[in-house]
């Protein structure tokens, strides 16, 4: 399954300015340490600074870093990245201590090794204190910069939203413009038709029908789901005056979901795009199929078809989507969402769906059995040609 690029913050890299950040780090405690050592034996090593600097630049503090690596790894480079901070602290409590051990034998270790003698008696204790303090002050330092980044990331995403919705305003003051010239019109023509062309007479109410829902649409930040999937029949019977019984429709809809409130016009565009890129070049047909159902995350939302699906290789589909999957992706993305996913369906054609997180008041408490046995009693016969996709 592929996925659109979504502007969560990227996982954490090494960067040259990072890297020169961390070695000067390194230096100064490192210079600090050996002054601190060099001040505690003065009295009987009056000469010990250059000794104890070069010991601490060339083979304390590289093991350091080296075991610093794989923590480093785990809180920047996995899920831990993006786990509560409560979480955090526990794991720093548990991985601390096993750093400071696994550091404290390599060094002694390595000491031996070399023939030099380190810290004697109850002197070593410095070499538990000092490793530990070094450990929470680097790593503070680390997550310090991160939250510095997912700040500006934010702060740069809320820039976003504000420039979109300032988009977004000046397009509703446009499609509301003399709207009811449009509508008045409409009505002319669906007057002037003669009694006979009954079902031209229908294609223009229903014409007049998804012009109305587009304009509420444009005025209003939430609609029933409902009215989403009320809109939907009627363009798609559209679509099936022109098409004939090449366009086949399938709805899959909760029955508790239809007054689900959801930002309008997120799933016409998928299925605009199922219709005209799916099945308009296909001789034979297929059917389209529209399924909106509850998952743990949020709102679920598949539209799928039997048409002639794509030449591209799935990793290139989301590089040649047109501009209404497009804006689709980036209003889900502002809205929490993981975006649009797209993948081949079964046995031919595609499936674009996303995951439209839900506010917790929204959420339905009823068990999953009842959620299905709703489901079933409510939905439209799947052809079996897409029953396998789901």
């Amino acid at each position: 399954m592929i996925k659109l690029p979504s502007m969560v913050l990227p996982p954490a890299r090494f960067t040259r300015r990072g890297v020169l950040a961390m070695l000067a780090f390194y230096v100064v405690f490192a210079v600090l340490y050996a002054a601190t050592i060099t001040y505690s034996v003065q009295s009987f090593q009056p000469d010990a600074f250059p000794g104890y600097l070069g010991r601490v630049l060339l083979l304390d503090y590289p093991l350091k870093a080296l075991w610093t690596l794989p923590v480093w790894w785990l809180f920047f480079q996995t899920s831990l990245d993006k786990a509560d901070w409560s979480i955090k602290l526990l794991a720093h409590g548990l991985l601390g201590p096993l750093w400071v051990v696994i550091w404290f034998s390599s060094y002694y270790q390595a000491l031996s090794w070399l023939g030099m003698g380190g810290i004697g008696g109850n002197g070593r204790v410095w070499d538990v204190y000092i490793p530990t303090l070094f450990y929470c002050v680097q790593f503070g330092v680390l997550h310090v910069v991160r939250f510095t980044q997912q700040l500006r990331q934010q702060s740069q995403r809320e820039q976003q939203l504000q420039a979109q919705a300032h988009q977004s305003e000046v397009a509703a003051l446009k499609a509301q413009i003399n709207p009811h010239f449009l509508f008045n019109t409409l009505n002319s023509i669906s007057a002037s038709v003669p009694p006979e062309l009954e079902a031209t007479r229908e294609l223009i109410a229903r014409l007049a029908h998804t012009f109305r829902f587009s304009l509420e649409a444009s005025r209003q930040e939430q609609l029933p789901l409902g009215d989403e999937i009320s809109f939907l029949r009627a363009y798609l019977e559209l679509e099936q005056s022109r098409f004939g019984a090449r366009l086949q429709v399938a709805f899959e809809i909760e029955e508790s979901l239809h007054a689900q409130l959801l930002p309008p016009m997120l799933i016409q565009p998928l299925v605009e795009n199922a219709v005209r890129h799916g099945l308009g070049p296909s001789v034979a047909g297929g059917t389209v199929l529209v399924q909106v159902s509850r998952v743990s995350a949020g709102l679920r939302v598949v539209v799928a078809d039997t048409g002639v699906g794509a030449k591209a290789l799935p990793e290139q589909l989301m590089h040649s989507a047109g501009v209404g999957l497009r804006n689709t992706h980036a209003r889900l993305l502002a809205l929490g969402s993981e975006g649009l996913k797209i993948a081949r369906n079964a046995p031919q054609g595609l499936r674009v769906g996303f995951v439209l997180p839900l506010p917790a008041a929204h959420q339905d408490p009823e068990p999953r059995l009842q959620q299905q046995e709703a489901a079933a009693a409510s939905t439209t016969a799947i052809p079996s040609t897409l029953q396998g996709a789901f």
